[in-house]
């Protein structure tokens, strides 16, 4: 009922107050100055506001988020229409209008490309330090095919950093809250001469943690959910003749307990209750882990040039390196007794450049470039464990236990390039046509292996695809103010290769999606509305299946996805801002059937039912009032409701892997001073102490347990200062 009344609130908001492209709640500035619409993207790498631009796209500011506490991709689902976020064993999931990657071994690619400062980033594991000290990041819902590319089929993030300025200038900020959060952060820009820019950026984290470990003795970890980490960045910028070198690097390291990987009970009895008749614990934040640690570092070196070759046109060119490592334990059984334990130890690199030129002639916008990447990633995933005997041997009593390790994985390979173009051609004052066009080529070879009571096996395999994509529209604008958007597109997701499994190729994703939307805005810009409606087929989605010991990626017939998206902004008084988001989202497999494990490994008739994390109903409603002072100071107070109705983490949807409707509720009050120098913050996060799932992974019972499960943070409160200069 609670869900319902959010809803019809939010259908009102829409009604009475138009706009919104993504209005969020902010702590850090006052909420009537920060207007998303207002926000210059780049995400067609031309620069225009959100408004002008004939695509569904969502932006948020670098000072939004860092208000929000700067979580990642966790917060975009907070403020963006049909774009949900989950993760599995701190792998970064997210899925826009149904579309995205619940397979988080290597092989496989994320259906929601990301992008920080241009440059694709192929390791889902390493996305953490890309959100510090941003400008903007961009949310393109729908394929996007030909900017974007390779595995844009849901869409795309575009993170991007904010630059060096000339004038020197700096902010340093200290926040504070309960579960032992201690985080700084700051930069500090300027000219050090002869036109060169420099910005460097840094950020410190300490989280104690939310859930609470029930056993205890020396080495065990009290907390877990904690983080200790250290994010920096040194950027330069260099004058080169009426056009600019860009140098970025960038560093993250993590050394903490990691994420608390809860796991869950379940009604057919694990291999622990079966040898010592123990359980996980049942209640939701607490548990029992015998390790948990979790070591994380990445940097990246990337070089962008642009320089005009005349008054129309430019060109840019984006060279790229990055490395990380990960590693990650923790207690498999969930018990009280050391029966099994898993590591997943993971080492990447990449490196691409891509280079475009583009130009202006008349009524004719043009872009045409190429790219190439390579990409090598390593995981080798180690369970030592007992099994009870009678797993192997039905002679053998269920209480023996009888050891066993587990060893698997391998190296994947991918090298992939593209040749794409796009424009649009003015056909008169009120009328542009768009296309654009891309074709890929992955080609990805797998070095594997798998060792589980039985002499290694090793094996090689390779596969190469080719595919078009690209898009098709024309957008209207009949009055000032209104824009009305029509398109059709094509997205590609690469095929798949089982790293471990020994399975044969997954088939490429393929997407096409047809829109029509409208953007409105009043005259003073203090109301704007904007909708869209969609229809996707699905062809070959990639879904993740249990084997016997470990993930399987296999294709699952075509679905069909339909939605309509709206946002809304409304500014009735000076210092007052309303905003809601809302979408609708209609995601169903066409037909399909699987075996389930978890069921006696029967196979069901999964026609019609739903896409993995996909709600049908989500969005919020956000308030943000600034009162000034007579001092020149300001106070400002916001408030946002986020909601989500049901949904399901695995294609059968079944209730025991079902996260029920919720919702949740940020407060927020500032004081900033005259000179905008000091801004002191309070704020309180998840006020309804919602317990929501992260994310939840099935898998193997011969490894220890079945369901493995993270969550989102509980209520937390906290305080902030901030000082700029």
């Amino acid at each position: 009922m609670r869900n319902h009344l959010l809803i019809v609130s939010t259908v009102a908001t829409l009604a009475f107050a138009p706009d919104l492209a993504a209005q969020p709640v902010t702590s850090a500035a006052p909420a009537a100055q920060d207007n998303a619409a207002d926000i210059v993207v780049t995400a067609e790498r031309r620069s225009s506001r959100v408004q002008d631009v004939p695509i569904a796209i969502s932006a948020l500011s670098g000072d939004t988020l860092r208000a929000a506490g700067n979580n990642g991709l966790s917060d975009l689902a907070k403020r963006v229409p049909s774009l949900t976020f989950a993760q599995s064993f701190g792998i970064a999931q997210v899925f826009i209008r149904g579309v995205g990657n619940n397979f988080f071994s290597p092989g496989g690619d994320p259906g929601v490309a990301t992008y920080a400062d241009g440059v694709y980033l192929s390791d889902q594991e390493a996305t953490a330090v890309a959100f510090l000290d941003l400008e903007r990041v961009e949310v393109l819902r729908g394929p996007q095919g030909a900017l974007y590319g390779r595995n844009a089929t849901g869409g795309a993030v575009n993170l991007v950093s904010a630059e060096p300025e000339a004038a020197f200038a700096g902010r340093v900020g200290l926040r504070v809250g309960d579960f032992g959060r201690i985080e700084a952060d700051g930069f500090v820009t300027g000219d050090i001469g002869g036109g060169v820019l420099v910005r460097a950026s840094g950020q410190v984290r300490r989280l104690r943690g939310y859930a609470r470990n029930e056993l205890t003795g020396p080495g065990l970890p009290t907390r877990l959910d904690g983080e200790k980490s250290f994010a920096g960045r040194l950027q330069v910028r260099v004058p080169i003749g009426a056009g600019s070198l860009r140098l970025i690097a960038n560093g993250y390291t993590q050394d903490d307990v990691g994420p608390g990987l809860k796991i869950l009970a379940d009604p057919f009895p694990q291999p622990a209750q079966f040898l010592y008749g123990v359980r996980p614990s049942d209640s939701p934040r607490n548990f029992k882990s015998q390790v948990s640690a979790n070591r994380r570092d990445v940097w990246s070196v990337t070089a962008a040039l642009k320089q005009p070759l005349s008054n129309t046109i430019d060109v840019n060119l984006i060279a790229d390196y990055r490395h990380s490592n990960r590693a990650i334990t923790y207690d498999q059984d969930g018990t009280e007794r050391e029966v099994s334990r898993t590591t997943l130890d993971t080492r990447s690199h990449q490196w691409s450049i891509e280079g475009y030129l583009q130009g202006r002639s008349g009524g004719f916008d043009w872009l045409v470039g190429a790219n190439y990447l390579e990409f090598e990633q390593t995981r080798v995933t180690t369970v030592p464990g007992l099994l009870p005997a009678a797993f192997l041997d039905p002679s053998l009593p269920l209480t023996l236990p009888f050891p066993f390790r587990f060893d698997g994985g391998g190296t994947i390979h991918t090298k992939a390039w593209a040749g794409y173009a796009d424009g649009s051609l003015k056909l008169s004052d009120t009328i542009k046509l768009r296309l654009g066009g891309r074709y890929s080529d992955d080609a990805k070879r797998a070095d594997e292996f798998l060792t589980f009571l039985a002499p290694t096996i090793r094996g090689t395999q390779a596969k190469s695809w080719g595919q078009w994509s690209g898009k098709a529209g024309i957008d209207v604008t009949p009055a000032k103010g209104i824009l009305l958007y029509g398109s059709v597109a094509r997205g590609f997701k690469s095929g798949a290769l089982n790293v471990g499994a020994f399975t044969p190729a997954v088939k490429p994703e393929i997407n096409v999606t047809w829109e029509i939307g409208a953007k409105l805005e009043t005259a003073d810009r203090r109301a704007r509305f904007n909708l869209a409606a969609f229809t996707s087929s699905y062809k070959d989605l990639q879904i993740v299946q249990i084997g016997p010991i470990s993930q399987i990626l296999a294709n699952a017939a075509d679905s069909t996805i339909k939605g309509i998206e709206a946002e809304a902004s409304f500014r009735p008084v000076s210092g007052l801002t309303l905003g809601a988001t809302l979408s609708y989202l209609d995601a169903r497999f066409g037909s399909f059937s699987a075996t389930d494990q978890r069921r006696a490994f029967q196979r069901f008739d999964l026609t019609g039912n739903r896409l993995p994390l996909t709600s049908r109903w989500q969005g919020s409603v956000s308030a943000g009032y600034v009162l000034p002072l007579a001092s020149g100071a300001t106070i400002g107070m916001d408030g946002a409701v986020q909601f989500r109705s049901e949904y399901f983490f695995t294609e059968f949807n079944t209730a025991d892997a079902r996260q029920g409707g919720f919702a949740r509720f940020d407060l927020a009050a500032n004081w900033t001073s005259a000179d905008r120098r000091w801004k002191v913050s309070a704020f309180g996060r998840n006020l309804s102490n919602e317990r929501v799932l992260a994310g939840l992974a099935v898998v193997s019972p011969l490894l220890g347990s079945v369901r493995v499960a993270s969550l989102e943070p509980p209520r937390t409160f906290g305080v902030a200062l901030d000082i700029s200069f």
